[in-house]
């Protein structure tokens, strides 16, 4: 209990240290997702199967000419490496839906490039010649907060590091510590009878009020 009585505020002031660092790490430290989504209803157009050309328009939507109309309306030219990390298409369970997402380091690009590829799509399909049309079923609604990393998660991530380090450094300090501080710590450390105690004499005076 001494060790204890006698270490708690560092490890208070630990804890909330490694809390406020998870904090900063979140906030400063580590690159922002903000992610923004859009839907699409997949008709064909030739006769073919509709499911078909749903996955076939997924497709269609990562390929470099769909890559190239983005860069075109855009300020920052982006590569293809760059743009198959923002840019993430999918098939919904063989449907005719077709799901697009967007994770970019800012929300306001995330919903620009959302809204881009939703004008671009039918260019792109046209291009390719592939018989199908789409038609927009979920508009892309900008991200208040990042998705990753999450400040809230880290801080008290932060803080049980902190109280854990904390409970480990007391718990060696303890370990550690020699020093006898009661009649039973010589019994127990030495194996020697103690034949008698000093009373604390300022104490007792105060205990007495006298």
């Amino acid at each position: 209990m001494n060790t204890i009585s006698n270490n708690w505020r560092v490890a208070v002031v630990v804890t909330v240290m490694m809390g406020i660092s998870g904090y900063i790490l979140a906030g400063y430290g580590l690159k922002k997702h903000f992610i923004a989504t859009a839907e699409v209803y997949v008709e064909s157009t030739d006769g073919t199967s509709a499911t078909e050309k749903a996955a076939m328009a997924a497709l269609l939507f990562t390929s470099p000419r769909m890559y190239d109309a983005v860069n075109d309306n855009l300020r920052v030219v982006f590569s293809y490496a760059e743009l198959d990390e923002i840019i993430s298409v999918e098939q919904e369970n063989g449907t005719q839906i077709v799901r697009a997402t967007f994770d970019c380091p800012t929300s306001s690009e995330a919903v620009r490039i959302a809204e881009l590829f939703l004008i671009l799509m039918q260019k792109v399909l046209d291009e390719y010649d592939a018989g199908a049309t789409v038609r927009t079923v979920s508009q892309p609604v900008e991200p208040q907060y990042p998705s990753y990393p999450d400040e809230m998660l880290f801080t008290l991530i932060g803080a049980c590091i902190g109280f854990v380090i904390s409970a480990a450094g007391i718990i060696v300090i303890w370990k550690l510590d020699n020093t006898i501080t009661s009649a039973d710590n010589i019994t127990e450390e030495y194996n020697v009878p103690v034949i008698g105690e000093i009373t604390d004499l300022d104490n007792e005076i105060d205990y007495l009020g006298r």
